[in-house]
């Protein structure tokens, strides 16, 4: 073979002698001894652990920031109904940082409202900034401050993040209202309902946001009760389920999650226990003052079941029974004489009430008492023409 030079007169190159077979044999077989042993495939797991471990790493933190940048996070609240719920929410709110609108059907429950919300921050305040009174008027002041009311609800949620509803225990009076709002809200708002009994998607099919529907159920009084349970409907969406779980925290509560079931986690179990010591004082088996001081020496419960009774008040009571078909969960409240509020009316007392609540009928003059003791059912009612 001539070499590129030849033509110009160039020699020839010699041929190129190839490596001593030895010397490649040896590298072959140390390459394939290597490739054999333990060390190589060791080497060969670790990295693809690594590569796998980086690429589950990057395609979390991708998916991580793209659903927290799909998250509403709430800065503005309207709150509907200024009555102790609504008051209390609109409170705690406020006190975290929320710009807030409370609304309400008057301006004298809204200004009721605002001074209850006063006296309320300045108990918080003295024990909050017990040795600096000037940082807790400050703070009064700040809270206060953040939040505004109105009496038309449709005027301030085209530019709010959040409705929460703490009104009457009426479906068709809050179907009414979010039928109303969905039209006026901003399309990223959520709508959440406090109710305590009433099925969220029955509330929420009034609306045309499902999906940015849900239940929040926070508990009296709201500045002290830590817990809040976040209700999914079948239809809330993931988006806004997060949300809610994340406006939750910076309240400072406990979330807690449940799916849209009668009386949601709480009332599903304290319904029947208070039901059950009705029954037992019904029956004459133990005095009411006996039932409460055995759940509170023997149980470490706080409260009695009578005494939470009086607490929980009797027409909240009454709206959880009748909200859901408690009857077909749980039998044996079937027998509860004194809570079924239907046609007769029966009505179980316990604390002496001078404003009866607007639910019962015009036509009837219902008389409250006290609880009697040689009663032997706690039940009495009195119907009027």
């Amino acid at each position: 073979m001539m070499s590129l030079n030849a033509g110009a007169g160039g020699t020839e190159a010699p041929p190129r002698s190839p490596p001593p077979r030895g010397h490649l044999t040896a590298s072959a077989r140390a390459a394939a001894n290597f490739a054999r042993s333990y060390r190589c495939r060791r080497l060969c797991v670790c990295s693809m652990a690594f590569v796998t471990r980086q690429l589950v790493r990057s395609v979390s933190s991708s998916s991580t920031a793209s659903a927290s940048a799909k998250k509403i996070i709430v800065k503005h609240v309207t709150v509907i109904g200024g009555g102790l719920m609504g008051a209390g929410i609109a409170q705690v709110a406020a006190a975290t940082g929320h710009t807030v609108v409370l609304v309400d059907q008057t301006e004298d429950i809204l200004a009721k409202s605002k001074k209850g919300i006063e006296e309320s921050l300045r108990k918080v305040a003295k024990k909050k900034f017990a040795e600096n009174p000037k940082a807790g008027d400050e703070f009064v002041e700040k809270t206060l401050s953040s939040i505004s009311t109105s009496t038309d609800p449709a005027s301030v949620v085209h530019s709010t993040d959040l409705v929460v509803e703490a009104i009457v225990e009426n479906l068709k009076v809050k179907n009414e209202l979010f039928k109303r709002l969905d039209k006026f809200a901003s399309e990223h708002t959520i709508f959440v309902s406090n109710t305590s009994s009433l099925q969220i998607t029955n509330i929420a099919n009034a609306t045309m946001r499902q999906d940015r529907f849900a239940g929040l159920h926070f508990f009296n009084p709201v500045p002290m009760m830590k817990l809040v349970e976040v209700i999914k409907t079948p239809m809330t969406s993931q988006k806004t389920y997060e949300s809610l779980i994340d406006f939750t925290k910076a309240l400072g509560k406990h979330p807690v999650s449940c799916k849209d079931t009668p009386g949601f986690i709480v009332n599903r179990l304290l319904v029947p226990y208070l039901m059950e010591a009705v029954r037992l004082y019904e029956r004459g088996d133990a005095s009411k003052e006996d039932i409460d001081t055995s759940m509170k020496l023997g149980a470490g419960y706080p409260m009695g079941p009578f005494e939470l009774l009086d607490y929980v008040g009797l027409d909240t009571v009454k709206f959880i029974l009748d909200g859901r078909n408690w009857t077909s969960l749980l039998s044996f409240c079937n027998a509860v004489e004194v809570v079924s509020f239907d046609c007769e009316l029966q009505c179980l007392f316990t604390t002496v009430t001078s404003d009866l609540p607007e639910f019962f009928p015009t036509n009837l003059k219902i008389q409250v008492k006290r609880w009697q003791e040689k009663e032997k059912c706690a039940c009495q009612h009195l119907l009027t023409g």
